[in-house]
This record gives C-alpha cells, structure tokens and sequence, in this order.
C-alpha cells in the first residue's frame, strides 16, 4: 500500500459520521434496555410469518423490474389514493427512497429546507447530494411555527423535506397550518418531500393532508414502523408520472431492484387492516404507561409516532446518565438545537421491556 494515500478520500464524505443515536448505541452496556432506535419491537406478526413462508415455498424468487412488481406498485398507489401504479417507485425502505429523491432533484449549491427539529439522517442526505442545508425552527413547544420567519429562511432553498408526522415530536398539521404551507411552497415554486413513514400510528384521527393541492410533490413512505416490517426493506418514493420515470433509472444503477420475497409480502401486508390497528392499539397502551409513570411536566405528548420526548436541563448530559444507568435514548441535539434539553425515547418495545426502563426513567430526576 503507497504511503500516505487514503482508501477513502470521496470528498462527498466529509462531514458525515456515524449518527449519534448509533453512537450512544455503540457506547451502551451490552444489556443496555434500548429505547433509541427508531423501530418498533413488537412480535412479528404471525400472518405475515405464515404468509412469508407460502410464498418461498411456492414462489419463485428472481429479480423484479427496476421500480418494483406491478402488482405492489398499484397496492402502493390505491394505499395513497394515487390512480395508476406508474406514480409509485419501490424501494429498499424509506431512507433509500429519499436518497434516491435527493439525488435526482438536488444540484450541487441547492439549498434544501429541513424543519428544526427533524430526523437526523436529513441534513446528511441532503451533503451527500452536494446539498446546502437550512433549518426551519420550531416554537419550543414543538408544535408551533412562525410562518413568516419560514417564509424568511425559505428563500432561496429549492426543495423542503420534513417528516410528518414528525420524528421526533409526532407533530401533525391543522387544515389551517398544511393550507398556509401548501400556498408558501407553491407561491416560492418549491418541492415537498415529505417522509410519511409514520402516517398510520396516531392515536386520535387527525386531520389528513392533501397532497395534491402542492404543485410539486415527492411523498416518501413504507410499511416498515405500520406493519412491523423494519427488516424486509420495502419502502416507495410517490410523485408525479415523469419524476417517477427518472428517477427509477436511479434505482436501476443504486440497487437494481428490492427484493422478490419483500415485496410479494408487501403487497399482502397492505390489504391487512387489523395489522396496523394492532400496532397502534399496542403503542396506544404503551404509551398510557409512559404517561402514568413519568411527571407530565417533563413530557411532549405526541399526536402520532412512537417517541415521548423527554424535557431535562442538559438532554446530552442527561442521555449519558441514562446510558451508564442501561437506558439508551437519544439526545434531541440530534434533532435540531430546538430540542437540545430533551432526549427522545421510542415506546415501541415490547411491555414488559418498557416497564422495566420506566422503573429507572422514574427514579431519575428529569425536572
């Protein structure tokens, strides 16, 4: 090996580490409860189990065309209200749907909109599309916003990207608020994309968005948190016919194709209504016993999503003591500044875990 030549030297990588939720993770006790990751552990359910095995004992598992079976595709666009499958692209989970979007809309220099706070993987997707990244704060309630200061910071930035509802707060949009939202984007001739990953886990029924009052739209989703699928990779990018078409030759040279098995259960999964009611009847009771065993004072609620944020003095200060404790959460820096005195914990575990994590959590002083 030639001295002092680096194997790695992309310079698309500078500035991109490790998440510090991977990081905490990483630092944690072996039998360290986790309450940071963003999956929902919850038994895998047995239909889909009995259904997964039919398939790879009758199927024939091969490579599917670029942008997914055309049978999940039209499941995907019937699920979203969309009227032909050719608006649908599959993907392998979520994060690569919105890698592929970035890649396709963003040039280098384009400055790319992100609420502050937001999923942590966003301002990273955005650098690696040689993306610049302005954030939009949140009030410190994390619910409101103040929409001529996002008017301001939106000059300029050719696309925002948000999830909702929102990771980390469950923040969901009022008829009110997604009207001012869709007007301000489309009098700035600016694209939304939206990750919709958590859209089925409310716990009362929200308003609904519609989408299609935005003039130029890239929705993002997946059944991974609403079917308990994290593991089989299926994720979709939905826009209009032609986006779609470009950037399925995107995923042509990222990953050929999702996979066979992923998707033919996908499909199925999508018509099993009771599988989604179930999850949100299980993060509903989970979270009741958040609720009961922690001081409201310390808590943001959230509308949907299965995350509390958690409100101390010092969120990275307090993460550590919890680690060291066997709790891993996540610090809200990790977020955005808005949510620096708090740590997020996802409720998505199984109950007695969780029970089990409250015990410490409520031992601590939090206030």
């Amino acid at each position: 090996m030639t001295s002092g030549i680096s194997w790695i030297d992309s310079t698309r990588l500078e500035g991109i580490e490790l998440s510090l939720l991977r990081r905490m993770m990483a630092a944690a006790p072996k039998d360290a409860i986790n309450l940071a990751l963003g999956e929902l552990v919850f038994d895998f359910p047995d239909v889909l189990r009995q259904k997964a095995a039919e398939l790879i004992s009758t199927g024939n598992p091969a490579y599917t065309p670029n942008a997914g079976l055309p049978e999940l595709r039209a499941a995907v666009a019937d699920y979203l209200g969309f009227s032909h499958k050719d608006n649908i692209l599959i993907c392998n989970g979520a994060e690569e749907a919105l890698f592929i979007a970035l890649q396709g809309i963003i040039n280098p220099g384009d400055k790319v909109a992100i609420p502050d706070p937001d999923y942590p993987a966003y301002p990273a997707l955005v650098k690696l599309a040689a993306g610049d990244v302005v954030r939009l704060p949140f009030d410190h309630d994390l619910c409101t916003i103040d929409w001529n200061l996002w008017e301001q910071k939106l000059q300029g930035c050719k696309a925002l990207m948000l999830s909702h509802p929102s990771n980390p707060s469950g923040f969901r949009f009022s008829a009110t608020g997604f009207q001012a939202l869709a007007e301000l984007l489309n009098r700035n001739k600016q694209i939304l994309i939206v990750d919709e990953i958590y859209t089925d886990l409310y716990f009362d029924y929200q308003f609904q968005p519609d989408y299609s009052i935005i003039d130029r739209v890239i929705r993002i989703g997946g059944i991974s948190k609403s079917h308990l699928m994290s593991g089989w990779r299926i994720g979709w990018l939905a826009a209009s016919e032609p986006e779609v078409a470009q950037l399925t030759k995107l995923k042509q040279y990222i990953s050929t194709c999702a996979a066979w098995l992923s998707q033919k259960l996908a499909e199925y999964a999508l018509r099993q209504d009771a599988l989604v009611d179930d999850v949100r009847q299980q993060l509903g009771h989970n979270r009741e016993l958040c609720l009961k065993a922690l001081p409201a004072a310390a808590l943001h609620v959230p509308l949907a999503g299965p995350y509390l944020m958690l409100h101390c003095p010092n969120g990275a200060e307090y993460a550590q003591n919890l680690v060291q404790k066997g709790i891993i959460t996540v610090p809200g820096l990790a977020f955005g500044e808005v949510t620096k005195a708090y740590v997020r914990i996802n409720f998505g575990v199984n109950k007695a875990v969780l029970e089990q994590a409250l015990l410490t959590l409520a031992a601590e002083r939090i206030i």
